[in-house]
Formats: C-alpha cells, structure tokens, sequence
C-alpha cells in the first residue's frame, strides 16, 4: 500500500508538479486539457506560468509540505535538523519538548523517521516543481521571460540534488561510484512514474547539478528579463553562488573560485558594526544573495525558525529550550571577533556593546537576564520587526550570504594552488568586516594549503552558525562530529563520532524503498548507531 512519503515517483508526479498551477491541468467541468491545450493557455494567460515558478520556491516556506505534522515548516526543518546533528550547535534541554531531539541522538536516521522523510520529501517537491516549470515551456524558447523561468527552475533543481547528494551519501571525492539518490527530470518523469529510478552514483548527480546550472546562466547571460522581483527567487548571481558550493563539494577549485569571485563584485558583507548588532531577518539586506521569505500568514505560531532559534522573541527560548553555541568552541573565538556577540559569553554581557540601541526601554541584556537565558545562548538573530518579546516568526531565512563567498574564494586559492592568496583573502575579510582591533589584526595561523582550509573552516563555523551549513562542512570535508568540548552539552548527547560511520548517513524513507519499482531492500544505506561514540 502506498502512502504520501512514496510521491517522488507517484503521486508528486501526478500532483506537486503542478503545485500552484493546477488550473492548467483542467478545463471548467474538469476535464483533462492536453499538452498543446496547455502551452495555448500559458501563451494568453502567462501569469498562470509566474504562478508555477513561484510554486517551485514555496516548497522552502510550505507547512507540512513533505511530512503531515507541525515538524514540517520547509526548508528551515531541514536547516535545524541538521545543524542539530553539528558539533557546534547545542541545544539546552532537547527532550524538553521533543523537537529535533532525534537529530541531537543521531537517532533521525532511520528509514521510518520523520526527519528522514521531509528531507527526502522537501527537495524532491522542489524538484518535481522545477520539472513542472521545465515542461511547460519549449526548451529552445526565444521569449527572454521564459528563458528566466527556465533558468530559475533548473538552478532550484541543483540546489536540490546538492542538498540530497551530501545528505544521502558521503562527500564526493571518493566516493563518485557510490549510490546517490534518483534522477528525476523533466525528460524521465513519466517513465520513472511506471518503472521508477535507481538510485544514480554521486558523479551522476553532481553531473546533474553542474549540467543544469549551466544551462541556467546561458539562460540568463545578456538577458534583461533576467530580473527577479525579490530575493526568493533565483538570478545569475544566485545560480553562481550556488554552483561555488557545488564546485567547493567536488574540489574543482579553481571554478569554485571564479564563481564566487563573480558574485562577490555584487554584494557586500556586514560592517563590523552591522555584524556587531543582532539581525540575520529580513529577506533584502545588502549582503544575502537568497533567502527564504516568511510572510506574517506564513508565520504558523512557534513552528517557524524564529521560533526554535529566536532567544529574543516569544518561543522555544521562552519556554526553556534554548540554543546554545558548543561553549568549547565559543571559548576559543577571539575577544577581538565582533561575531562573539552573537552569543551570551560566561561574563554574560561584555561583547553585546551596542545592542540595546534597538529596543526601546529594555535593553536586550536586560531582557536576557529576565528570561533567564543561559550562558552561550545566541543573540544572533533579531526578532520580527525587532521588537522584544515578538510574538509573531515572521522573520526570513537566509539561504546564502556574500560573507560565504569570500570563505570559498579563500578555500579555493588555498587548495587550488595558491597558499598565500588564500592566507591573505582569509585574512582581509576578517580583519575589513569582523574584527575590533585595527591595531593588532587578524593573522591566519596556517600556511599549508590543508591548514589553511581548516582555517577557513573554522570560519565558516563561526560565520554561518545556525544557518544550517555546519553538518555540510562536516560531510564535505570528511570530518567527525566531536561535541567532547562542549561542557553545556548533556552527557546524553556529548558524541565524538568518527568521519565515514553509518550512522552520518540518512537512510532512504522506507515508503520510497517500498514504492519505488527499480529499488530494493539492497539499495538502502545502513542504520548504523551513535551510542558507541558517546563520549563516557
């Protein structure tokens, strides 16, 4: 018997790829327009094509869009699910309530989790979506605003693949014969619909992601309809950004340099003053390149990333569950770092130099102190409006900022055969945009390629802290999970699991092993288990 979680290859395919444009499918009294019919209607009626592009990037804000429970609120579930597996987010009593308890046990692996399933089923509504999209317009359409919706669906689609390739298998390098996840495309879809899709190799799938993000620039160079309306949707700089990470992921350095290098000249990073304040909240600040609007009727009570992430605002934090930065790691950031005020330090206060010049009559330490916070607990991100105590999560989701750019380039110079310029990047970026002592600036420790990179990465951890990139890194760089200096962990969930275990791993939902014709109980990945790390 099939149930909802088998849609990759039945009933998304009969539906999600039609998600926001059903009336395309249906004439009045309901009868089946044809594939000619349909192209008729998107020719008079193009709004109704607008429609479906916008349907492709309302999967990362649909509640309950993969999984029928309020754990589901889209992308940002995945973004929490997995930090909560990092080794540098912690959170003070996650049985309190049960939300992403299973991620912190490593324990929301399994084949029948939840967790599991709206990964699974998230990423592939988006790209079924993007098929959606990519089969109602003629793939060599000289109409400038089609050539922008193709572009946008096919760079959606990578994005996709990207997060499914490092969430179902290990970091490419390696590993590029090993089974990935299905290929789904607008051209195998109603064959999959019948036959169903094996699982494809990791180089399969990241020739995937590279082929269509191709294919969306060409799309978009010289093209003046290439224009988004706001920063939920995709442009070329978008498509560059996230083909950096895809080349990042497969080593190939010196193309992961020249995309990020691109989309640098476009955006500008936070001032240390501006990354000295709270914030991480509105959709066009100057420095993200693509995010996840949240609109107040998007907003569904606590189930929102403000909600789970917001120490100012009214939610989990209030009630007791806060999320803390792994404190043997914030220890060893330094006093001369602005970002160190994005979390409460054991003497409280002393960094947070300036954030009560938004919020009225309270400040925030004193707001803070009155909600009982812990110490480490994040002062990142401001609330809706910035307005103490808010009620309402209606605050957006970055997705990709400039600052992430810039580790790249610096990673990439590093790797790619230039040491010093990577040191000197690594540097210039800290020492410009987030360090408070111009007398005695930032000076990277590492002069080997490889030092350098885990460098970089050690940026990257303090940098996109809680925007869901931690566990990525981890997979991508083949390192471990060691929360063993973290002294506010519970012992319960202090692990020290090496690179390369099982139990890393997500295993395919069972209802897509059961439903899916060209799977089998073989082609699942390992449970594996936490408990024989646990750091006693």
């Amino acid at each position: 018997m099939m149930n909802k979680f088998s849609k990759i290859l039945y009933t998304a395919l009969a539906g999600v790829m039609m998600a926001g444009c059903n009336d395309l499918d249906t004439e009045p009294m309901g009868s089946v327009i044809t594939e000619d019919q349909r192209h008729d209607v998107i020719e008079n009626m193009p709004e109704k094509l607008k429609d479906a592009v916008t349907a492709i990037f309302a999967n990362f804000y649909a509640t309950e869009g993969a999984y029928a429970d309020l754990l589901d609120f889209g992308y940002p579930t995945v973004m929490l699910t997995l930090d909560s597996r990092s080794q540098d987010f912690i959170t003070t009593d996650p049985g309190m309530y049960g939300w992403f308890q299973q991620p912190v046990k490593f324990q929301d692996n399994l084949a029948t989790g939840a967790n599991t399933r709206i990964i699974w089923g998230i990423m592939y509504n988006v790209i079924f979506s993007s098929n959606s999209v990519l089969n109602m317009i003629d793939a060599d359409t000289d109409n400038d605003t089609y050539k922008f919706y193709l572009g946008q669906a096919y760079a959606a689609r990578a994005y996709a693949y990207w997060v499914l390739a490092q969430v179902y298998q290990f970091n490419y390098v390696g590993h590029e014969n090993a089974p990935c996840v299905p290929i789904i495309t607008e051209k195998n879809a109603e064959d999959a619909l019948v036959n169903g899709a094996k699982r494809a190799t990791v180089e399969e799938v990241y020739t995937q992601m590279i082929n269509d993000l191709d294919r969306a620039e060409l799309l978009m160079t010289d093209n003046g309809q290439a224009l988004r309306d706001d920063n939920r949707y995709v442009d070329i700089d978008v498509v560059k950004a996230i083909r950096a990470r895809v080349y990042l992921c497969m080593q190939n350095y010196d193309k992961a340099a020249d995309d990020a290098n691109d989309v640098m000249a476009y955006f500008s990073p936070l001032s240390v003053d501006e990354a000295g304040v709270p914030g991480f909240n509105v959709l066009d600040t100057h420095n993200w390149i693509w995010g996840i609007p949240v609109s107040e009727v998007d907003a569904r009570g606590l189930y929102t990333f403000t909600g789970f992430m917001g120490s100012y605002s009214y939610g989990y934090a209030f009630a007791g569950m806060w999320q803390t930065i792994n404190s043997g790691f914030f220890d060893a950031i330094s006093d001369k770092d602005v970002r160190k005020s994005w979390w409460i330090g054991t003497d409280r206060y002393s960094n947070a130099y300036n954030y009560s010049a938004m919020y009225g009559p309270y400040t925030a330490a004193q707001y803070l102190d009155g909600m009982g916070a812990p110490d480490y607990a994040v002062t990142k991100f401001a609330p809706y409006k910035d307005v103490l105590n808010q009620t309402l999560g209606a605050c957006d989701v970055p997705l990709i900022r400039v600052e992430e750019m810039y580790l790249i380039l610096a990673e990439s110079l590093a790797m790619g055969g230039d040491p010093t310029g990577g040191k000197q990047m690594l540097e210039d970026f800290v020492n410009r945009y987030r360090w408070l002592d111009s007398a005695n600036p930032y000076v990277c420790p590492a002069t080997t390629p490889e030092g350098i990179r885990d460098e970089v990465w050690r940026q990257r951890r303090i940098e996109l802290w809680g925007e869901g990139m931690a566990y990525f890194d981890c997979m991508r760089l083949n390192k471990g999970i060691d929360r063993s200096n973290a002294d506010n962990c519970g012992s319960e969930f202090k692990f020290n699991i090496p690179a390369g275990e099982a139990v890393l791993l997500y295993q395919i939902p069972n209802a897509e092993i059961e439903g899916n014709p060209a799977l089998t109980s073989a082609d699942q990945n390992p449970t594996g288990s936490a408990q024989p790390f646990l750091v006693q």
